[in-house]
């Protein structure tokens, strides 16, 4: 009796209404879009600017068109491009390299101080060349850059949510 006298309780408490705030990534004749929620971060470049931002998203205002960073606020319109992290294999095989790299030097010189295994050209080849190509893999592949386009656009967008299952009482 008392669970079903709470339910109703609040279920008549009037629930704020909230919505989802969001800026999008759309590209042309893609289904699959890329999005940033209120809380993220984002690294940005505004346009006439050569410097990137770093900044998180505090609210996007959909009506504006405006997404309202830490220090300020931007128009959607205004960037230029952003800067998104690589993911996936060819972000992990560039620090697995330095680390098959170290491990080979270390490995050798572990048995060169404690067995008859003599150090030479090919030890130093192999290591270095893991350690220098991960490191290059590491740095190639840190960022992508999308510069924004008529095909590739950012959009504010705000998901209404309704405060009971059917719709508003």
């Amino acid at each position: 009796m008392r669970f079903l006298l709470l339910y109703v309780v609040f279920c008549l408490l009037p629930a704020p209404a909230g919505a989802q705030k969001f800026i999008q990534l759309e590209k042309a004749n893609r289904a699959r879009v890329l999005k940033f929620y209120v809380g993220e971060d984002l690294t940005y470049r505004l346009k006439g600017k050569a410097e990137w931002y770093t900044s998180t998203i505090t609210d996007v205002q959909m009506d504006a068109q405006m997404v309202a960073f830490d220090w300020k606020n931007v128009r959607v319109a205004d960037i230029e491009a952003i800067r998104l992290r690589h993911g996936g294999f060819v972000r992990s095989l560039g620090p697995s390299l330095m680390v098959f790299g170290a491990s080979w030097a270390g490995f050798a010189l572990v048995g060169a101080a404690f067995d008859d295994y003599k150090l030479g050209a090919s030890t130093a080849i192999v290591s270095g060349t893991g350690l220098a190509s991960g490191f290059v893999l590491h740095r190639i592949f840190k960022y992508k850059r999308v510069n924004l386009s008529a095909r590739k656009r950012l959009r504010a967008v705000e998901i209404p949510v309704a405060p009971f299952p059917g719709g508003a009482p």
